[in-house]
């Protein structure tokens, strides 16, 4: 992976674990006080100080589960170029702010044994329903959503993570509201006083929702975007090829690109000028000007590197009208110019032993149609 952003947005998933732990103690936790009155807490302290005082061993677990997920995660991916992404872990934790208060209300306003199963079901169905919900800005209220985060040619939208806590930082604040006004052990608030707070609370969490969904209206269904062609880092070699760090954190493929393309221009196939490797819309796979744009990954091997390569003509030719209308089927003419360019590419600029696997031209002349044309020449036409 060699991505820490991508390795901390992943943890997202542990939401669903931390989440409910959160949400279940701080209502085992809340019940307490339900249950034995606290009188002496409620009348020197406040419902906040109180929330505090019973909350943080809940909100402790549950970081702690998300913290093991984080660091095993970051070891799985190993050495990255890019730091540890503070905002995205401070994000997640953040969300389970959001699940200590609905354990707390649960806890004040009914007894432990409905609040505690309920405070975990309403902590998994506000989850799941988040994360699938089809108004997307709805997901990243949730967390679950930020594990879309990352590829090697993407970065963190940081209005995702915005979004995620202030809506769990202001939720947290609507819940204690509410538990302020059912504080009396009744299902309905007694007194002008306890409505207010019932009312505030609802505002509160209203504004939450209002404020995350605005700040996240603009975030993709993956909340990503495009890194900066700035931020890749160009070789020497003719054509030039630019990768991003994260790409060339397992080993440097940036001369394998270039020997490809070389070689295959010697078979007259279009010059390539510049390679780069982004999924910014404005550069297409292959351009007029002979900019090709390519898939590379870290770790990549010379032989995946040469496939990635040779194959932008073909994958080029899928978004074309050919000049000649010798087929309809512009995708079986792609594959031929996929295997005969892969072939050609490696001939020149892999050894023998890191051939294996790749895709075999022997059948390329069997299929072409007597006394029309050859596949394998005209493919190479069509493209160049």
């Amino acid at each position: 992976m060699a991505d820490a952003q991508a390795a901390v947005a992943a943890s997202g998933l542990l939401l669903i674990f931390a989440a409910s732990l959160v949400s279940v103690s701080a209502a085992v936790e809340v019940g307490r006080d339900r249950s034995s009155r606290g009188v002496a807490e409620v009348a020197v302290r406040g419902k906040i100080i109180v929330a505090c005082a019973r909350l943080w061993p809940s909100l402790v677990a549950g970081a702690l589960i998300q913290l093991v997920g984080i660091l095993l995660l970051l070891g799985k991916a190993g050495s990255s170029p890019n730091r540890f992404p503070v905002l995205i872990a401070v994000g997640l934790f953040s969300a389970l702010f959001f699940h200590a208060g609905i354990g707390m209300f649960l806890g004040t306003w009914l007894r432990a044994r409905f609040a505690v199963p309920l405070a975990l079901v309403v902590s998994y169905i506000w989850l799941g329903f988040a994360w699938s919900f089809d108004f997307v800005p709805v997901r990243y209220l949730a967390g679950l959503a930020l594990e879309g985060c990352c590829s090697p040619v993407e970065t963190l939208d940081v209005a995702a993570v915005y979004s995620l806590m202030v809506f769990s930082v202001l939720g947290f604040f609507g819940f204690v509201l509410l538990a302020m006004g059912v504080s009396g052990r009744k299902i309905l608030p007694r007194g002008k006083a306890a409505w207010l707070r019932v009312t505030a609370g609802l505002l509160v969490l209203v504004l939450a929702a209002s404020l995350g969904l605005f700040i996240a209206r603009q975030v993709a269904a993956t909340p990503v975007k495009a890194r900066p062609l700035s931020e890749a880092e160009c070789s020497a070699t003719v054509p030039e090829v630019c990768l991003f760090p994260t790409q060339l954190a397992r080993g440097d493929t940036r001369p394998v690109y270039a020997d490809t393309f070389e070689a295959l221009e010697h078979h007259g196939m279009r010059k390539i000028t510049k390679v780069y490797s982004t999924s910014t819309a404005q550069v297409p796979v292959l351009s007029d000007e002979g900019v090709a744009n390519v898939m590379a990954a870290p770790g990549q091997s010379r032989t995946r590197a040469v496939e990635s390569a040779a194959s932008t003509y073909a994958d080029a030719l899928t978004y074309i009208e050919c000049p000649q209308e010798t087929s309809a089927d512009v995708y079986g003419w792609a594959e031929v110019l996929k295997a005969w360019s892969v072939q050609t590419a490696a001939q020149e600029v892999l050894a023998p032993d890191e051939r294996a696997g790749l895709p075999d031209t022997s059948m390329l002349e069997s299929v072409s149609i007597p006394d029309e044309t050859d596949f394998l020449g005209s493919g190479a036409n069509c493209a160049s």
